[in-house]
């Protein structure tokens, strides 16, 4: 509705008006507004001083706007699951099932920002730290209540991080609650925590969901310290949360059909619109996009990039792409496949028994391979062209540590022939390259089953036989390929990291104390002094201040792109489908559902 605007004209005539706000302010009244006076306090009474006598006349001009039109209440959103939830309870979740319903139901400290992936505060206002990194100031928000009206405070925060760390309960969450050292509570607003070393992926400990403590220990909080934690193992609370912090909570729960989720009337961020969420037990995939079509599922997330064409096809949905926070690569063997041996002694001394892989040892190699890649066309076939290049270890979502410097190795065969003549390595009769009387054959190892990464593997295979390397693909189930990958005796492997974060902290892959045949992350035995010191110094800088961090992060960047130990394919756009009925949804590339509550059925 377009906008009026009305002429009004007032005549004010003789019209006394006793108001001391029109008046200069005193020096008493601009004490209530900051004064050291400590008797001045809001609310005290102040004379009026003098009665003003306006004779006037003002024409005012008033701006007529249309009456916003209300957000619809009510409805259910409907969403899949893919085998049923094991446990409700936020502390034993830990199968993609349980969390995404436990993850509108609970919330914690902190959050990620879902469109930055950084964290930020959440039940929390803000913190303060100390100059050695290690201790933590949070205050916590205020007027937030849990879902039956109890006050949300630090006892509850104390509560479910006592719970981690007594080592009572079978969490997935102990590890990451390993580095704290204590907590204290200093008021019902404010939780101190130390941690036992500097390290900038401490707080990623702290988005941990919270328990309400009332609930279990009563109102005394004195009580949570003798409080069995041993208890929550088999608490009925697993089934029947019947208290809780987030958007919705539990209505019904329908062993391996569905679960529905009413909205919580007191959530700390607003009454939800939306009456509820019904979340259906499918079988797979194939199912859900099936009932997006049908319309009888309003949200599909995580879909494969060879459900696009179908999914376009529907008018009923609309479609978000958004990069993954994963890549896929094929690792290079710097070390001796044909006899795997840890880069240190026990007692921390080079071994001088580590080798060196015959062919891939030589850089030169390595960036011949990359260069006769057309990851463009891995891409294509591999991805259906959803995917983005990528030319280190750090993700172009984690803006502020991305390397924009690095030129990508573009497909280029003439540079590739170029180096592996370079190398030694030349062309045969039979279109192999030899060397010494060793033809350039390699062994290529993925998991079977896997099509997008068979797809890559054999996508290498075509490709390198262009420059004369011989390529023999191996797939194997995944048990059986993580004892090849682990055990270091390949000659290239096609995989992935996944969930790799907003933190680019990717030490352990590369610290030579990790180079470690059976059980090291360390797989492709790289060593990189320079590597490994940036990334030390970056984990633990105090006070992780970001430009320093970055300029670390882009630095081993790249060192490994020179290095190659990698070959990184690309990072996959994940695919999400929303039924148009749905309201308010702003999906990000960390998050969908962290405004579910300002959702609403259109």
């Amino acid at each position: 509705m377009p906008k009026f605007i009305s002429w009004l004209t007032i005549f004010l005539t003789l019209c006394m008006v006793a108001i001391s706000a029109c008046r200069p302010q005193s020096t008493a009244d601009q004490a209530t507004g900051g004064t050291d006076d400590p008797t001045t306090a809001v609310g005290k009474p102040i004379q009026a001083e003098k009665t003003v006598v306006v004779t006037a006349f003002k024409t005012v001009q008033v701006v007529v706007t249309s009456t916003p039109t209300p957000i619809p209440d009510g409805g259910f959103v409907t969403r899949a699951i893919f085998g049923d939830a094991k446990t409700l309870n936020p502390l034993l979740a830990n199968d993609p099932s349980s969390l995404a319903i436990c993850e509108l139901m609970f919330e914690g400290l902190l959050t990620v920002d879902p469109f930055s992936g950084v964290l930020k505060p959440h039940l929390a206002q803000g913190w303060t730290f100390t100059e050695d990194g290690l201790t933590y100031t949070f205050a916590i928000r205020r007027d937030m209540t849990w879902s039956d009206g109890e006050a949300i405070t630090a006892y509850d925060f104390y509560f479910t991080y006592q719970a981690l760390l007594s080592n009572k309960l079978d969490s997935p969450h102990n590890k990451r609650v390993a580095g704290i050292a204590s907590i204290h509570v200093l008021d019902d607003h404010t939780v101190t925590v130390t941690f036992k070393e500097p390290n900038c992926a401490n707080l990623e400990a702290l988005t941990i969901p919270w328990l309400p403590a009332h609930f279990f220990v009563g109102p005394d909080m004195r009580q949570i310290d003798s409080f069995d934690f041993a208890q929550l193992a088999d608490h009925e609370f697993n089934s029947q949360p019947a208290v809780v912090n987030g958007p919705f909570m539990l209505q019904e729960w329908k062993r391996g059909k569905q679960i529905v989720q009413v909205r919580n009337e007191r959530y700390w961020q607003g009454r939800p619109h939306l009456e509820g969420i019904i979340t259906q037990v499918l079988e797979g995939k194939a199912a859900l996009v099936e009932q997006l079509k049908a319309q009888q599922i309003d949200i599909g997330t995580d879909l494969e990039p060879h459900y696009l064409p179908t999914l376009e096809a529907e008018p009923s949905l609309n479609l978000f792409k958004f990069l993954s926070d994963g890549y896929d690569l094929i690792g290079l063997q710097l070390g001796n496949p044909a006899d795997p041996q840890p880069r240190l002694n026990a007692d921390g001394t080079p071994n001088t028994k580590h080798g060196q892989h015959p062919i891939l040892g030589d850089v030169r190699v390595r960036h011949a391979i990359a260069y006769a890649l057309d990851r463009n066309a891995i891409i294509d076939a591999a991805y259906a062209g959803q995917a983005v290049t990528l030319n280190a270890n750090v993700l172009p979502t984690t803006s502020w540590a991305y390397n924009t410097d690095l030129a990508p190795r573009q497909h280029d065969l003439q540079r590739a022939k170029a180096l592996l003549e370079e190398a030694g390595w030349q062309m045969g009769a039979s279109g192999i390259r030899a060397k010494g009387g060793r033809p350039l054959k390699l062994k290529l190892y993925t998991n079977s089953g896997n099509i997008t990464r068979e797809t890559i593997a054999y996508q290498v295979k075509k490709q390198l036989r262009e420059v004369g390397i011989e390529v023999e693909v191996v797939l194997l189930p995944w048990e059986y390929l993580l004892d090849v990958l682990l055990g270091q005796t390949f000659d290239m492997v096609v995989i992935g990291w996944s969930n790799l974060g907003a933190n680019p902290d990717d030490l352990d892959l590369w610290r030579v104390e990790n180079d470690l045949p059976g059980r090291g992350l360390n797989f492709c035995s790289y060593a990189s002094a320079q590597v490994q010191d940036a990334l030390q110094k970056a984990r633990t800088m105090p006070g992780c201040d970001q430009d320093k961090r970055a300029a670390l992060y882009k630095a081993v960047q790249a060192q490994l792109y020179e290095d190659q130990p990698y070959i990184w394919i690309g990072v996959p756009r994940k695919l999400v489908a929303i039924n148009n009925r749905v309201g308010g949804v702003n999906p990000a590339p960390w998050g969908i559902w962290y405004n579910v509550h300002e959702w609403y059925i259109q």
